[in-house]
């Protein structure tokens, strides 16, 4: 009893076999270039092969722009429309006849829209093809294309007053040029013979929208012996929307003034608190005495008229 069961699974694994095997199959999908930036085109390349024991007629081959999203199982929990479009083409191509053991390519141009979010989105492919009873089969894919642009990352010091022998606040402004979105992005300054820094060398940014910035605030020392121009290097490293890891190095030029030349400059405001200070002291001073002299004369007039 056993035996024939076994023998049962056994012929049923092989008919399965047979029919995965003998069926019209994609052979090869290639995608030109492998990654797509938004607003560009990309070539795809599909190889199908006739794995059948007969001629094939009236192939369909047809990209239906539609993102499917799949749970574990399989199942198609969601369905919307995929941020692409035909590129000087259709997105149906036929071929007329497969004789069998035989394979042909057909190609298709796309382009994706300007506003694609970086990603990898699942295409669905529908095949519809013939065979020589004139019976017709259907057969569903789906082809994966990423959308991805490499992050073009712009780094500044802001304007503003920094003074030697003081300390001084530096706002470096980060701001993302590219296509694609950045995140995990962590800004980092580096140590000069000229400042030393008074708050900590990294900062956590997080997440930077494309033709977005932010900002971060690093508190330095310029010592007495800094130059009028100081370098202060400066590391950004991030990662795009597939996770790829990227690291830069700047160095930023600030303007660094002492207190004399930037009042000569008109960049700073004379301080006449210690001034304001002298004078009302003084005056204080001269009050008290003139308060004790006055006593005095008035005592001694006392003893006189005595």
């Amino acid at each position: 009893m056993k035996t024939k069961l076994l023998i049962i699974i056994i012929g049923i694994l092989v008919l399965f076999s047979l029919a995965s095997i003998q069926a019209l199959t994609i052979k090869s999908v290639d995608i030109t270039p492998r990654e797509i930036a938004p607003g560009e085109s990309a070539v795809i390349d599909i190889e199908l092969e006739n794995n059948l024991n007969e001629d094939l007629e009236d192939i369909s081959i047809s990209l239906v722009f539609r993102e499917l999203v799949k749970d574990a199982f399989g199942n198609v929990i969601s369905v919307s429309e995929a941020p692409f479009a035909p590129y000087g083409s259709s997105n149906e191509e036929t071929i007329d006849e497969l004789k069998e053991d035989k394979d042909k390519s057909v190609s298709f141009r796309i382009i994706a829209l300007t506003d694609t979010k970086s990603g990898i989105y699942k295409i669905p492919l529908e095949i519809i093809y013939y065979d020589e009873d004139g019976d017709k089969h259907e057969k569903d894919s789906l082809i994966s294309i990423t959308v991805n642009s490499e992050p073009i990352i712009g780094v500044s010091a802001e304007d503003g007053l920094l003074l030697k022998g003081q300390e001084n606040e530096i706002d470096v402004k980060i701001v993302n040029k590219g296509l694609s979105d950045v995140k995990f992005l962590e800004v980092e300054v580096g140590s000069s013979t000229y400042f030393d820094r008074l708050s900590q060398k990294n900062i956590y940014i997080g997440d930077i929208d494309s033709d977005d910035f932010d900002s971060a605030e690093f508190k330095v020392f310029f010592k007495e012996n800094s130059p009028t121009t100081v370098k202060i290097p400066v590391s950004v490293s991030y990662k795009d929307a597939l996770n790829n890891e990227y690291s830069e190095d700047f160095d930023l030029s600030v303007r660094v003034y002492t207190r004399k030349k930037a009042i000569e400059l008109g960049l700073l405001e004379q301080s006449y608190t210690k001034v304001y200070v002298g004078v009302i002291g003084g005056l204080v001073v001269l009050y008290i005495v003139y308060r004790k002299l006055k006593k005095r004369r008035k005592m001694k007039r006392v003893k006189e008229n005595k």
